[in-house]
């Protein structure tokens, strides 16, 4: 028998003023195949959520032009997570209490641009994350067939037993996704299209297909679409350390959960 206990605060702030909080908690008690929930409150939970609440309500009270969700969810063995989601001007950030005023600035300093859709990706501001967050982090989620990756690219996304709520299923899900390069080729392109913002991916695992839609570049929004292996073998070049970056909201079977996800600026030939 295992037991999963959790309280969280879900609020909506607009331009500097709350709209909208809830709270929810419950309890889920699994014995083999069946799952008993209810939603009996942890007062423990509760407090731990309220006590770093704070935190998060300092840093957006001074975002006026901003629509922030503030999600804190506390469980039983003793995690407190805090994930602040930050749109402005229909473009979105996921991040926490303590990079959200950098978060929230990056926002205002990328800009898209006019570029032609043409030549190679580069990856900035650790954007490479999000595509391997799909067509290795969530491949694997699914036991998918390997692909070759180079060999100066290794991929840190292990798996734990993850759920949203009380009342989900817990699934095989990423704790957080790290791309590390060591001793890798970089050229930058002549030819090139900068990604600064990914609005969101996806992976089919019937399909074997990963999609990732832009948000900001040097060529404005866009999308791709590609096979796993094309995304392996389009991986020309990185360089430098990995870089946070800011968010990802991972949904699968409906269940959305925070993923830390980090990459080096990374550049692919042959996507476009």
């Amino acid at each position: 028998m295992t037991t999963f206990s959790i309280a969280s605060r879900d609020e909506l702030w607009l331009r500097g003023a709350l709209v909208e909080s809830r709270l929810m908690h419950g309890v889920a008690t699994q014995r083999g195949d069946s799952i008993d929930a209810s939603d009996t409150r942890d007062d423990e939970l509760v407090r731990a959520c309220d006590l770093v609440i704070d935190a998060a309500h300092a840093a957006v009270a001074s975002f006026r032009d901003a629509r922030v969700r503030i999600v804190v969810r506390a469980t039983h063995d003793g995690e407190v997570e805090t994930t602040m989601t930050i749109a402005v001007d229909g473009v979105s950030v996921v991040t926490t209490p303590s990079d959200a005023l950098a978060d929230y600035e990056l926002l205002h300093r990328v800009r898209n641009g006019s570029a032609p859709l043409c030549g190679a990706i580069v990856w900035q501001n650790g954007s490479a994350a999000v595509l391997l967050h799909e067509a290795f982090g969530h491949a694997s989620e699914h036991d998918a067939a390997p692909v070759a990756w180079p060999s100066w690219l290794s991929i840190e996304a292990p798996l734990t037993s993850r759920r949203e709520t009380f009342r989900d299923v817990p699934l095989m899900r990423m704790t957080h996704l790290i791309a590390r390069q060591t001793s890798a080729p970089f050229v930058m392109p002549d030819e090139r299209v900068e990604v600064q913002l990914v609005a969101g991916g996806a992976y089919d695992p019937m399909t074997d297909m990963v999609t990732v839609d832009v948000a900001v570049s040097s060529a404005g929004p866009f999308t791709i679409r590609r096979s796993r292996a094309e995304i392996a073998a389009s991986l020309a070049g990185a360089s430098g350390e990995p870089i946070r970056y800011p968010g990802v909201i991972c949904s699968r079977e409906g269940q959305e959960l925070y993923v830390a996800s980090h990459a080096p600026v990374m550049i692919t030939d042959g996507l476009l």
